[in-house]
């Protein structure tokens, strides 16, 4: 039987990778002080709603909500807002660091294959929910990526819209 993967206790961090929208944060390198510190507001607000409905998805486990509560917003007019959950900052009432079991918890195991610890074989890891669907390149996760896919829409249209109106200010006070 093969060794086992090594779990990793290293954060998941959601961010914008998409190239126009991080080209349109850019943009605010060149706008006055006012339009940059709005533009990091609206980013953090959008990024806690964010955290604060991916944080009431994985409460409704008791794993999920020990997971909960490492959640971290930051952000940026530059970059953009990033979620980070997990890591290893804190220990669990397990004795395991966030990191170990979020993918565990975010996208299930297969119960049924054979494992191996010190102690000797055992079957599946039945702490976690079943495998969680195939979906794309990966699969569908329990709480974090259905909930920002659900929320996506939302999202963007909120952050056009803000970019819009600071924008709309900004050239105001140059014009």
């Amino acid at each position: 039987m093969a060794t086992p993967n090594k779990p990793t206790n290293r954060a998941i961090q959601i961010k914008v990778a998409d190239k126009e929208i991080l080209a349109i944060l850019r943009t605010f390198n060149k706008m006055d002080e006012i339009a940059k510190k709005d533009m990091k507001q609206v980013t953090k607000e959008i990024a806690n709603e964010a955290a604060s409905a991916i944080g009431s998805a994985l409460s409704r486990t008791k794993q999920g909500a020990a997971i909960a509560k490492t959640i971290k917003v930051s952000s940026s007019y530059a970059r953009g807002p990033r979620i980070e959950i997990g890591g290893d900052k804190q220990k669990l009432s397990s004795g395991n660091v966030p990191g170990e079991i979020l993918m565990g918890v975010e996208f299930g195991a297969y119960q049924n294959r054979e494992r191996e610890r010190k102690s000797g074989r055992y079957v599946g890891y039945k702490q976690f929910q079943p495998r969680s669907p195939r979906e794309g390149r990966g699969n569908a996760g329990y709480f974090i990526f259905p909930t920002l896919k659900a929320m996506q829409p939302y999202i963007t249209r909120r952050w056009v819209e803000q970019v819009d109106r600071i924008r709309a200010e900004w050239r105001g006070r140059v014009s």
